[in-house]
């Protein structure tokens, strides 16, 4: 659950962030997917680990745009909140079904780091 919500507030820091560009969007789907995998180079990942996160990063950024776009009413942040959770969740366990044991806690950690440097911004 812990991790959930942190996850929840780092897609809507991320939304926030588009938001505070002028509306400029974060990418294309597939661009957003080969950034998350380039932040997960300590892992070590195979070819094959990257091309099925790439596809599981693809289709996760392809419904936070979907919910984003039915969201649209001046920022209902509680809203986005309550959409993106089993969104993120889902999302948490398919990268982790893809990674071996010691992938798995190096993933954490980097999910605990930016947890972090979420709570002190």
């Amino acid at each position: 659950m812990k991790r959930l919500i942190i996850a929840m507030g780092l897609i809507l820091s991320m939304a926030t962030f588009a938001n505070a560009q002028g509306g400029r969007q974060m990418g294309t789907p597939e661009e957003r997917a080969d950034r998350q995998i380039a932040q997960l180079e300590t892992l070590k990942l195979s070819a094959e680990q990257k091309a099925k996160l790439k596809q599981v990063f693809v289709w996760s950024a392809k419904r936070v745009d979907s919910v984003r776009t039915t969201l649209t009413d001046g920022g209902d942040f509680q809203a986005l909140r309550a959409k993106m959770a089993p969104l993120q969740e889902e999302t948490t366990t398919k990268v982790n079904a893809l990674l071996n044991d010691e992938q798995k806690r190096a993933y954490e950690a980097i999910l605990e780091e930016r947890r972090a440097r979420m709570r002190n911004n």
